[in-house]
């Protein structure tokens, strides 16, 4: 009997471990999206540690290759239950992400504060959402763009494995031609035309240079040329050549917000497509670079044009032939020296490593003096790099690939390599080799000072022989205050244990009156046992029992001394590196090698890992002395921060691949006064036409649309006057422009007439909320659509089904608020989250929930959804009916309490984020506009999760009203004019006071009577007469004591 029960708890574990191994394995396919399991089990014997064990979040970062510390989820909302994903598997979604033009869950958000928040609110949220997105930064898109992209995208890619195939659609232009106009002349953005982020990226990064775009705009072939007698390579050039000169003249004039480079990618893919077989795929940016060079040096050859030689670093040869301008603008040369002989060489790009290297002149140093080669026989010399000379545009390859041999496959490498924005490349010139040299051998001897001076100081502050380490100056600090302390009852402690201390009698206690007798060392002991108060129980400091006044004279006057002794020598040791430390900074700072400056012109940054990802390109505006982001369609105004964080690696995957560095002096053209205002007018003729024809045809699409909604809403205006005179409750319009009812409809005397102000809000708020949710939406009716029982029992079974499984979804996230709260809400993801979990009514959670799927017109554009949407529709409308006067209310009702709910999440967002930048001004309007909603929302006890953390919100408004206080309180006393101080005084804080004494807190009350005592004490110090009245009434105004 005992060896059965043995067996069957073998075979119970043996289950129960083969469970967990299915269930993490599980875990980590999803998360990564990695199906093959050779690969998850070789990540995860590399995680394993000595005993067996590993941590799934080890193997995740080891299968994406992220070395950031933390990877923090694009919708932190889902990562709290995995049976709440979206139906689209994961590696889809992260397909999706590389290739994505827009950020769904930002501009969903901000389509919904655009509705109903002032100007100042739509900026905060707009910047409160900049700075919450992923990698890839803020995208400028609108509710058609965002919703024919997903369901395109969730339609075409829900099952695993599939792939998008070469004509499917790609992305679809907002149907609003006003989302897609150009602005101010503001820089154009080019479309994503499938995996061509690389080609814009470097594309604008070359169009920004003007020489390379005069060059390119004003390129003709020569006179009497056979282009159909040419060969097919040559006509290949000259037909992408043409097509990126009409790329670039669009980009110049066209009135457009971005433009299609289909022409031109479609021609540069066929050479891929030649060499490679595949033409769809991911390219790189160093190929493409080439490619592209390559063919505009074909077409330049055709040219008439010639380039004159061109003075300081352009050449070394003089040559009589006319030079290609894509050579000379491009290509470099350099001497490789090393095994006594001396090779030169061309270069386009050159690469540098960023593994085991600060910054970019670390990196040029290891390159150009071998010390990146990596040569078994140490006896070969490492061959120097010097250069002969550097062209205009200089290109430098972040090498940022290696092959990791434990996982058999590359992987890319996020560290961090600092670049200056400029960059003086005087000490790797062949002119300069004999003072380069020199001076890098005074730098190495510097730096092996510098190494000695830091090993020595890290004696002191690493002090210690054992695993913790301290400062040396900290240990004879701490030494000395505990010889100084002394311990409690020692008198006492002495009467019985020393003997080397005169007897005393014992002294009376000053704790309580029953300790007047003379005690014991055991009584002593005993009243100080934790049978005292809690309030009077103090921990004693540890402290020597026995030290006599001699002995501590002389650990005083040692440690003393010892102590400022570590400390001027520490002292001394951080001057000398110091000082060490400017001289190697400064060892090329001096006019002799700074004559060979290039400023950096763009950053091209990439997102992803090896196999994919997403590029985008930070450029510098010579113009207006700013940076500019180009994301795909996007172009946004940028600084040098936003450049840093997101290129210079070490945090997160987004990682700098591409730097490339201008010579002003020969890669820079003096503008054409007059350009600004009529960039069209330097362009040649029949590109000046090619752009207004396409300027023409864009106006006309603008007139047409403007019609149509004329259309629309003279139609929605009839449609509401015809509901309101049947005394009915209606869906006014499924459209976004919804109007309101006419003035003659108004004045008649229908029963309903009282809620005709509400019905354009409740729409309103009611398709702004759905947009909220739509990809969720769009998810449940791909996998509507994709499953058999639409098949098998028809549109409004799929539906039912749909409508269940999303239902189930939000209740369980609802029932996990509790537990997430603070760091993540669900309820701003979803309505329903937020209806759910304050007990809403049945009939307004399913109208509600109906919504998402009927407001959704673009499910039209698919025959089995847009009959999934009619079954919706079909279904809102008996509810509604079946709601009445009063149901209808409570259900505007939830939509209005919904939208002040998100209205002061926003406020207090933005009044933390104000206070933590130290304005506390702006902070407090914002923390007292939440604390006004969040009270209204909390009014009813039936709503337990109607608004923000009342703690948490009280915390920061004190906080930030103590704060404002005491720098308003200094402005008073240091500004001779105290105009606008007095009115600061008045109306922000006085008002949030009054706000503080109604508090029950004491912690809000303490802070009352804080900036009460402090106003008085100004009130004590010598002003003038009308000052001192202004802030004696001011303190008068405060409330009294309570």
């Amino acid at each position: 009997m005992t060896v059965e029960q043995s067996s069957l708890q073998q075979q119970q574990q043996q289950l129960s471990q083969r469970s967990k191994e299915d269930a993490a394995l599980s875990q980590i396919k999803e998360v990564t999206g990695i199906e093959d399991v050779k690969v998850i089990t070789e990540a995860i014997s590399a995680c394993c540690n000595q005993d067996g064990k590993y941590n799934i979040e080890d193997v995740v970062t080891m299968l994406v290759q992220d070395t950031s510390e933390y990877n923090v989820p694009a919708n932190p909302t889902h990562n709290v239950s995995k049976d709440s994903c979206d139906p689209v598997p994961p590696l889809n979604k992260d397909k999706q992400k590389v290739i994505d033009l827009t950020n769904e869950k930002q501009h969903q958000q901000q389509a919904a504060a655009d509705s109903y928040e002032s100007e100042d609110i739509r900026k905060a949220i707009a910047a409160s959402l900049q700075d919450s997105t992923g990698m890839l930064g803020g995208q400028v898109t609108r509710e058609e763009q965002d919703i024919s992209r997903v369901l395109e995208a969730s339609l075409a890619e829900t099952k695993p494995g599939t792939k998008r195939k070469r004509n499917d659609l790609w992305f679809v232009d907002p149907l609003n031609p006003y989302l897609r106009k150009r602005e101010d002349w503001c820089p154009v953005g080019l479309k994503n035309v499938g995996n061509t982020c690389w080609f814009s990226a470097l594309i604008q990064s070359l169009f920004h240079v003007n020489r390379f775009r005069h060059l390119l705009l004003n390129f003709q072939p020569r006179p009497g040329y056979d282009l159909g007698a040419s060969n097919a390579t040559e006509t290949r050039s000259l037909r992408f050549t043409e097509e990126l000169r009409n790329l670039f003249a669009l980009m110049i004039g066209s009135y457009r917000k971005y433009v299609d480079p289909s022409k031109a990618v479609e021609i540069l893919k066929e050479g891929f497509r030649s060499h490679t077989g595949v033409s769809d795929s991911q390219q790189d940016i160093s190929e493409f670079q080439g490619k592209l060079l390559e063919w505009l040096e074909d077409a330049f050859k055709h040219s008439p044009s010639t380039v004159p030689e061109s003075s300081g670093a352009a050449c070394s040869k003089e040559s009589k032939e006319p030079k290609n301008p894509m050579i000379e603008l491009f290509y470099g040369d350099y001497s490789e020296i090393g095994n006594n002989k001396e090779d030169e060489n061309v270069f386009l790009q050159f690469n540098l490593n960023v593994n085991g290297v600060r910054d970019v002149h670390e990196s040029l140093e290891q390159e150009t003096t071998g010390g990146s080669q990596a040569s078994p026989d140490e006896s070969t010399p490492a061959k120097e790099i010097w250069f002969n000379k550097l062209p205009p545009i200089m290109t430098f390859m972040l090498t940022r690939y290696d092959y990791n041999k434990q996982l058999q496959r590359s992987e890319k490498l996020h560290n961090k390599l600092e670049f200056p924005q400029v960059l003086f490349m005087d000490r790797y010139m062949h002119i300069n080799k004999t003072e380069t040299k020199k001076r890098r051998e005074d730098s190495k001897k510097l730096r092996e000072q510098l190494q000695t001076l830091q090993a020595k100081l890290d004696t002191f502050i690493n002090y210690g022989s054992g695993r913790k380490r301290v400062p040396l100056q900290d240990v004879l600090q701490y030494a000395l205050e505990f010889a100084e302390s002394k311990r409690d009852c020692d008198d006492i402690m002495d009467n019985s244990s020393s003997n080397d201390v005169e007897m005393e009698s014992p002294k009376p206690s000053t704790s309580t009156p029953e300790s007047m007798a003379p005690v014991s060392i055991n009584s002593t002991i005993a009243k100080c046992s934790p049978v005292s108060p809690m309030s009077s129980i103090k921990v004693p400091n540890p402290s020597p029992r026995n030290v006599s006044e001699s002995e501590l004279q002389v650990l005083q006057d040692c440690l003393c001394r010892w102590r400022t002794e570590v400390e001027n020598e520490v002292r001394d040791l951080q001057e000398n590196i110091g000082i060490l430390e400017t001289r190697i900074n400064r060892m090329y700072s001096d006019a002799g090698m700074q004559k060979y400056p290039y400023h950096l012109h763009a950053v091209l940054v990439h997102e992803g890992q090896t196999a994919s990802g997403h590029y985008w390109a930070y450029i510098f505006d010579l113009k207006k002395q700013r940076w500019l982001k180009f994301n795909d369609i996007t172009v946004t105004e940028s600084t040098w921060e936003e450049l840093e964080k997101e290129s210079v690696g070490g945090y997160h995957n987004s990682t700098a691949y591409c730097l490339i560095y201008i010579d002003k002096e020969r890669a820079v053209m003096n503008e054409v006064e007059g350009d600004d205002l009529s960039p069209i007018s330097q362009l040649p003729l029949h590109l000046r036409q090619l752009v207004n024809e396409d300027n023409t045809k864009f106006t006309k699409e603008l007139e047409d649309w403007d019609r149509e909604q004329a259309k629309k809403n003279a139609a929605s205006a009839a449609a509401a006057a015809s509901a309101a005179s049947d005394t009915e409750v209606t869906v006014i319009s499924k459209h976004k422009n919804s109007q309101s009812v006419s003035t003659q409809t108004q004045q008649q005397q229908s029963p309903l007439q009282h809620l005709q102000p509400l019905l354009p809000r409740k729409m309103k708020l009611s398709e702004t909320h759905a947009q909220l949710s739509f990809q969720q939406t769009i998810n449940a009716v791909t996998a509507a659509v994709e499953a058999d029982i639409y098949t098998t029992k028809g549109p409004e079974a799929a539906l039912l089904k749909a409508f269940e499984k999303e239902m189930q979804r939000l209740e369980n996230l609802a029932q996990l608020i509790p537990k997430v709260l603070p760091r993540e809400d669900p309820r701003l993801d979803h309505i329903l989250v937020y209806l759910s979990a304050n007990k809403a009514p049945t009939s307004v959670i399913h109208r509600v929930l109906l919504e998402q799927f009927s407001n959704l017109s673009i499910l039209d554009r698919d025959v089995r959804a847009k009959k999934i949407r009619q079954e919706a529709i079909k279904h809102e409308e008996d509810i509604q009916k079946k709601l009445g006067e009063s149901g209808n209310k409570e259900y505007v009702a939830w939509h209005e309490r919904y939208h002040r709910f998100r209205c002061a999440v926003h406020h207090f967002n933005k009044g933390v984020k104000l206070y933590h930048q130290n304005c506390y001004k702006p902070a407090m309007n914002s923390l007292r506009n939440a604390y006004i909603l969040n009270t209204d929302l909390m009014k009813s006890p039936l709503y337990e999760a109607s608004g923000l953390n009342e703690e948490l919100l009280r915390l920061y408004r004190r906080k930030c009203l103590l704060n404002l206080n005491i720098l308003t309180a200094k402005e008073f006393e240091n500004e001779n004019d105290v105009t606008e101080t007095l009115k600061l005084m008045h109306n922000d804080i006085l008002s949030s006071i009054a706000d503080l004494s109604q508090s029950k807190n004491p912690a809000d009350t303490k802070a009352v009577e804080s900036m009460r005592n402090q106003w008085c004490t100004v009130l004590g110090q010598d002003f003038d007469s009308k000052f001192s009245f202004f802030l004696y009434l001011f303190v008068k105004l405060f409330p009294p004591f309570i």
